[in-house]
Order: C-alpha cells, then structure tokens, then sequence
C-alpha cells in the first residue's frame, strides 16, 4: 500500500523484491540525521539487491509510493535459483548495471550541470519512470523536497524554480506533485 515501508535501513536483509508494478522510494540517513531519496524503484526494478552481494543489512530504506506489486524470494532460495540457471544470474546483473549506471549519471549530472539543467533532466526521467499520464501532461507524485534530494540541493532554491516554470508554461504544481 502507499507509504508502506517495504524494509528499514539497517535491517537484515532477508529476502529479493522484484517490483511488478508501482514505484518504490529509496531513502538514506546520513550520520548526521539528514535524509536524502536515492532513487524510485519502478516496475521491472530489483529493490532489494543487498543480499546478492557480501552486505546482509539494507543500506536504504524502501516505502512504497503508491499501491504495488512485487514478486518476493527468500534470500537463500533466490541465491540457489541464481546458482541453477546462469541465465537469471545474468538478467540480475543487467538489473543491478542499469542502476548503477542511472547513479552514475546523476553524480556525474549533480558535478557539472547547473541545477536548473539538473532539475529539467531530473523531472523528464522521472516522468519516463514514475509518471502517470493525465490530461495536462505526465503527473510526477513527489514534493519539493523529495525533488531536492534527488537534485542535490535544498528545498529553497527548488520552491523557487518550481514557482517561475509554471509562468513560463513549463510545468504545473501541485500538492507533493508536479505535471
């Protein structure tokens, strides 16, 4: 269900989601009690990939952003499927390359563009990912600050952006959501 938590940072790893529909938030702590959204899991997306590797606790959390459906193994039944059938083991490792390489271009998009760029490249990702189509445009279901988070920023200067595009035709606001 929406807002469900799906696992707690820190939590033991004990099983593999494969998200079949829905999208997920992935949050971080920062030792110093700030939050930031990693990433949103969608459809297709492996949510839990901790346990494949030598880390047995989640290093984020996952909270469901709407109404989802997974397929769910447990950790040591999937780790003897990926040993069965090399072909799993490999689509496991496209899943796991592809969101590194989205990691890696939003480091590299939070290094050298500026945040007005960040935010656009952002808000279209998103889209293509979480977006659901209604009659004004694609619906984005995050706040300001969750935007900030991905963005590499504050809220501030992201309350500020999201006020002028709508005046430039850009964008509409929402509660918690843009389109």
């Amino acid at each position: 269900m929406r807002r469900e938590p799906l696992f707690i940072e820190g939590q033991k790893v004990r099983s593999l989601i494969l998200l079949q529909s829905g999208n997920v938030k992935h949050t971080q702590v920062s030792p110093g009690g700030g939050k930031v959204l990693l990433r949103i899991s969608s459809a297709g997306d492996l949510v839990c990939v901790e346990g494949l590797s030598s880390m047995r606790r989640h290093t984020s959390s996952a909270r469901a952003t709407e109404t989802c459906r997974a397929l769910v193994w447990e950790l040591e039944q999937m780790q003897t499927y990926l040993a069965l059938y090399p072909s799993l083991d490999l689509n496991v490792t496209r899943i796991l390359a592809a969101q590194i390489n989205e990691l890696e271009e939003r480091f590299r998009e939070v290094a050298t563009e500026r945040l007005t760029s960040r935010v656009a490249l952002l808000l279209l990702r998103l889209s293509k990912q979480m977006g659901k189509e209604c009659g004004n445009g694609t619906h984005i279901l995050l706040s300001r600050e969750e935007i900030a988070q991905m963005a590499g920023t504050t809220v501030f200067p992201i309350s500020r952006m999201l006020s002028r595009w709508p005046e430039q035709g850009l964008i509409l606001r929402g509660r918690e959501a843009v389109t």
